[in-house]
């Protein structure tokens, strides 16, 4: 795994806390702002620095979550294969997809996520009480 230089991953780890800091006083908007300043300065291929680059837009995507903003959330779904190219592949990319078309009504193409999900993870994907109402959608049809 290729390692951030250490001035780069400082200057990550200050937006990221300050990002913390705004989303625990409900400030989201500038709490996704200070994450993408930290997604902004990991150098391209983004990728092959996983754990920062696959939490920050998964940051992203849960305060899109927040917000009720689902087609930002989407943006930022694409995104996150961008990310964390050493991780190990157990569908939570295709499941967190999965979670933004179910809510943005594109059932199909929630279900094929949902799918890929499933069949990474073994079924472990759906294992969170939070995550309930997909699975009940998922195993409907």
């Amino acid at each position: 795994m290729t390692m951030l230089p250490s001035y780069i991953k400082e200057k990550i780890e200050n937006f990221v806390d300050k990002s913390n800091e705004q989303f625990n006083n409900g400030c989201h908007q500038d709490s996704i702002l200070l994450l993408e300043e930290a997604w902004n300065l990991i150098p391209e291929p983004k990728g092959i620095y996983s754990e920062e680059s696959y939490h920050i837009v998964k940051d992203i995507i849960e305060t899109y979550y927040v917000l009720n903003d689902f087609k930002k959330a989407k943006e930022w779904g694409e995104k996150i294969y961008l990310t964390g190219f050493a991780r190990i592949d157990s569908g939570e990319k295709e499941y967190i997809n999965g979670e933004i078309a179910f809510e943005l009504g594109n059932l199909e193409i929630a279900k094929e996520f949902f799918s890929i999900a499933n069949d990474k993870s073994e079924g472990r994907c759906f294992d969170s009480p939070n995550r309930v109402k997909y699975l009940k959608f998922f195993k409907s049809n």
